[in-house]
């Protein structure tokens, strides 16, 4: 059990595993990305896993996931990620959290949610907008609402257990040494 135990946490090997899928600087050099973006794209903090940028690329993948933003879901996190100088490849990751089989379920929720706290839209607000026009500001208050409300505790959560988690990894490794 033991053993099996330290195959686990083993990271190093885990990371070796998964190093060809993070694109090297020179795979990325001179592509349109770098020309767009510069310099700031080989920032170490960007694609090597420290626990602060693991963490926040965690927090800010789940946090633009569980936000109505399909469609731009991964420029957002790219950009992000980008400015906030947080883990690319974990962010982009952690926007999975939304997929065609849990946005079903996760949308109508936090529309739930929103409608809790903030009611629905009041009929006089709505006098001024037909047809479809009408539709969408009927339910995006709502929805916007109980997204971002879940959202934030949803990447507040993620950014502490894998802050803890990554902790105590490390003093388990630094026992077995």
């Amino acid at each position: 059990m033991h053993k099996k135990i330290k195959q686990i946490l083993n990271l190093k090997k885990l990371g070796l595993r998964l190093s060809h899928l993070i694109p090297r600087p020179h795979h990325l050099n001179g592509t349109i990305l770098h020309r767009v973006i510069g310099e700031r794209l080989f920032d170490p903090h960007l694609w090597k896993p420290t626990n602060k940028s693991v963490s926040a690329g965690f927090a800010i993948g789940v946090f633009i996931a569980l936000t109505p933003t399909i469609g731009v879901q991964i420029p957002l996190i790219i950009l992000s990620a980008l400015f906030l100088r947080v883990n690319i490849p974990v962010a982009l990751a952690a926007s999975w959290v939304t997929n065609p089989l849990t946005a079903p379920v996760i949308y109508p929720l936090q529309y739930q949610l929103g409608l809790w706290l903030s009611g629905a839209p009041d009929v006089n607000e709505l006098a001024g907008f037909t047809g479809m026009l009408r539709l969408f500001f009927r339910y995006a208050m709502p929805l916007w609402v109980g997204s971002l409300v879940s959202a934030t505790f949803c990447s507040i959560l993620v950014y502490v257990g894998s802050f803890t988690v990554w902790r105590l990894v490390d003093k388990f490794r630094e026992k077995q040494t």
